[in-house]
Order: structure tokens, then sequence, then C-alpha cells
């Protein structure tokens, strides 16, 4: 069903990085049997490369967000709109055969990195983290980010996108009595956003040598499945949803 497929230029400004692309790689397509392939630059003719490009473009922009390097922000496109193999590798999903992904790109304000891709795929699956991802996870985390004390009064916000040596931590607040609070944001949660944010949690704890009970675990969403509430009971995490609540 998923193929993933990363192109890239073993000469690029990259190069100490492909190792770790490559293992990644190789460990979704052991654990979940999904095929991953990698092919270098030089073995795409013209036409291969125009057929990748028009493949990143075709893909809707509600999802893969923006593919044109601008900024500070290194793209599949270069500014030219060329494929940028020389600035970034690039990691296209295709579920059916239909392009259904691309990284790294900018959707809203959240840069996704293909390594950060990998890894969150390789954790709960190529369909789990492309169907549950959704695409209102940036603007929830633009919510939170502007408006901390939505989860506890003097709750302030820290950082976003803090990365921790077991992943990367969608939302970083602390509370009024001084604990860390590491928030997983979903669109759709269910029973592998627990995992992710105790393993995130964890992560966070051990590079910041602080004890693990300092450290509040959040998943925040849109909906939820399953008997999530009663996974989170179990593991010490807080769920919370949000919706409208009518005034009048």
């Amino acid at each position: 069903m998923y193929k993933i497929n990363m192109y890239f230029d073993p000469s690029g400004a990259y190069a100490s990085r492909i190792p770790e692309l490559l293992h990644l790689l190789e460990e979704i397509q052991r654990k979940w049997e999904t095929r991953c392939d990698a092919t270098e630059a030089s073995m795409l003719s013209a036409e291969d490369i125009e057929r990748l490009a028009s493949s990143i473009r075709s893909i809707p922009p509600q999802v893969r967000g923006r593919i044109v390097s601008s900024g500070h922000h290194i793209l599949p496109l270069s500014g030219k709109k060329r494929l940028n193999l020389k600035n970034t590798p690039v990691i296209l999903v295709r579920k059916n055969d239909v392009p259904a992904d691309v990284f790294p790109h900018l959707l809203g304000t959240r840069y996704v990195e293909p390594e950060q891709a990998l890894s969150r795929i390789l954790e709960a699956g190529p369909d789990e983290y492309i169907e549950a991802r959704g695409i209102l996870e940036d603007p929830l985390v633009k919510i939170l980010s502007d408006y901390p004390g939505s989860l506890g009064r003097g709750t302030i916000l820290v950082g976003r996108d803090a990365e921790t040596g077991a992943g990367v931590i969608d939302l970083l607040l602390r509370d009024d009595a001084g604990n860390d609070v590491v928030i997983e944001v979903e669109t759709r949660a269910r029973d592998p956003s627990v995992a992710q944010v105790c393993r995130l949690a964890a992560g966070y704890a051990k590079t910041k040598n602080i004890p693990l009970e300092r450290v509040r675990k959040v998943i925040v969403c849109l909906e939820y499945e399953g008997n999530l509430p009663t996974t989170c009971m179990g593991s010490g995490v807080e769920l919370y949803e949000m919706r409208p609540v009518k005034v009048i």
C-alpha cells in the first residue's frame, strides 16, 4: 500500500546525515514491511527529475504545505522551483502509487525535517502517521502556544518542536508548580499517541537531568478513538479534547 522513496545527493550539504536516514528507511521496511528505496541524484534522468517534481507538486497544498525554499527553510524545490537535492534529501511517500506526502515540508509554521518524519513513521507505522496526522495539528499548536493558560492558570510557553534524544516534542510548557509539560498534539489521537508522549517525556527528563515525575505527559486532540482515556489513565497521561463550547 505504502512506498517510501528517498532521493539524495551523496555530495550534498547533508552528507553526514545520510547514514541515519538510510538506517531509518531500513528499520521502517523491516518493522512495517513497507517498501523503502533510496535513489542517488546521479541515477535520475532529466525526465525522472521532472516527474519527481510534478509528483511533489501534485500533493494537495493542505497536506504538504509549502515546498519551495525561502528564508531559512530548505524545502524539496529550490527558489527557482527546481529539485533541491544539493541542499536536502527528499522523502516522497506514496499510497497506492499516488503521492501522499513529502518531506521536508513547511505546513503552517511547522517545519518537518526528513529525520523527524521517518522517526515518527517508524514509531507509528505509515498508515497511522499519514492518516492520523491530519492537517489541523499546526493550528492546534499555534492556539496552545498563544494561550498556554488554557491548560491551567499560570502555565507558560517554553518552546515548540523541542528536540530530545527520543524525538521532537510538539509543544513544551511549564505549569505554575514548575513542572514541565510535554504535549503531543494530534488531530485524531489513538493508543500509539500514549506511547509517543511517554517516550518523549522520558527522553526530555533524561536530557534535562530532571526526575520524570516532574514532567507532565499530555495529549491534546480534536477527537480520539477507542479506549484512549483508559490507556491514558493507566499510563499517567492527561488527555484533552478541544471542542467548541456553546456560550449562549
